[in-house]
């Protein structure tokens, strides 16, 4: 999945994409590719913590802390939308660990 673990760190990659919020959800737009994507409640809730560097395990942990859903789950559901995000160019790997 994009190589993507519990170690990664990720943010927004903020030079190409552009964001509104519907009811709620987040639609992103990536500018280079003209392409849009939408985020559900936990996808805009994860697209809006990654406004700032996050390592892959502590935004887990976070979701855990904040939604009712199994670890194995939302390990690999977060996996998932972090390669989906990365393969529209709508996130960055970041080198080093996030600010505390």
């Amino acid at each position: 999945m994009s190589g993507f673990n519990l170690d990664t760190v990720v943010a927004r990659h903020s030079d190409a994409v552009i964001e509104t919020e519907v009811n709620g959800d987040i639609i992103a737009l990536n500018v280079e590719t003209a392409l849009c994507y939408g985020l559900n409640r936990v996808g805009s809730r994860v697209w809006r913590l990654l406004a700032t560097p996050w390592r892959v395990g502590d935004l887990h942990d976070r979701l855990m802390a904040e939604f009712e859903v199994e670890p194995a789950t939302c390990e690999r559901e977060l996996l998932e939308l972090l390669a989906d995000l990365d393969s529209e160019g709508l996130i960055r790997r970041v080198s080093g660990a996030p600010p505390k």
